[in-house]
């Protein structure tokens, strides 16, 4: 299974929010990270095909989205960055109404709803109304219902929104599990929630995506640009302004500061494991500074 972008623009009245995307995806995770306002979630509705693009195509095994129509649809499971609720719905109307949209067969339905509440730890709550759900409670049901019919291609836009850490590494191992043979775009600015599970990260900016790599390749590329330096507070305060910092920490009575810098920042800073995090902040943050000094 292929899915091919061929110059995929959009526009909003004078604003051009994606630039030109080409690139070709097959089963496996992929991971799409950028900052908000990078044009992710434009990326994801024309993927699922809620959107049009101004220009260009995306195309499955070789054919238009457009031409093949439902069938192309049928096969997408989508979990929007928004989701919404009818107000006198429960978990269980909405997966079954959703189920029904999908065109699946009532006794199926059924039994891959109890399934998949039970996954996402919401089986004894599927009688409560989802407007008396907490945010991240609505977020699973939401990721149950994006899987309800098995679906080939799964796109999911911040699906880890409000989930707390558990539910987070809960989360993770489903796609994990749900993912050979299939195709999984996963769309979000936290790092971690693709760190351990994506095959393929794309870092978004601007409307374009800047660089696509394994998670491996990303944090080789980090070699000697992270570096441990201890300073006081109130050195921290001015350094902060000038510095690409991970992050920072109070260690035997001064901070003990995380920086990212193509070269030794300072006599005495000490070379540390670079993470994907680190790139994603080297990438983001640096290099455009670096280029308008």
């Amino acid at each position: 299974m292929e899915l091919q972008f061929e110059n995929i623009t959009k526009n909003y009245k004078s604003k051009q929010v994606l630039k030109g995307i080409s690139l070709t995806m097959g089963t496996g995770v992929y991971g799409l990270l950028g900052p908000n306002g990078a044009g992710k979630t434009t990326m994801i509705r024309i993927l699922a095909d809620v959107l049009r693009p101004t220009k260009g195509k995306i195309r499955y095994n070789g054919k238009d989205i457009h031409a093949v129509g439902d069938e192309y649809r049928a096969k997408i499971g989508y979990l929007p960055q928004d989701v919404s609720f009818y107000s006198d719905f429960t978990g269980r109307d909405y997966l079954e109404y959703s189920a029904a949209l999908k065109g699946m067969e009532k006794t199926h339905a059924k039994k891959r709803i109890e399934e998949l509440a039970h996954s996402v730890g919401l089986l004894d709550d599927l009688h409560r109304k989802c407007t008396a759900y907490s945010g991240g409670m609505q977020r699973r049901l939401g990721i149950a219902q994006a899987l309800l019919d098995d679906p080939e291609i799964l796109i999911l836009d911040e699906p880890t929104s409000g989930l707390d850490p558990y539910e987070r590494i809960k989360f993770r191992n489903i796609i994990s599990a749900y993912a050979k043979d299939r195709l999984v775009l996963l769309s979000t600015h936290i790092v971690s929630d693709v760190e351990q599970i994506a095959a393929q990260i794309m870092m978004m900016e601007h409307g374009v995506i800047q660089h696509i790599h394994t998670g491996e390749e990303y944090i080789h590329m980090m070699d000697g640009r992270v570096w441990l330096i201890q300073m006081p507070a109130e050195q921290l305060v001015n350094y902060q302004n000038q510095a690409v910092i991970g992050n920072v920490r109070a260690k035997d009575g001064c901070m003990e500061v995380r920086i990212i810098e193509d070269t030794k920042p300072a006599g005495d800073a000490v070379r540390a494991a670079p993470t994907l995090e680190d790139a994603y902040l080297y990438l983001f943050n640096y290099l455009p500074q670096k280029a308008g000094r």
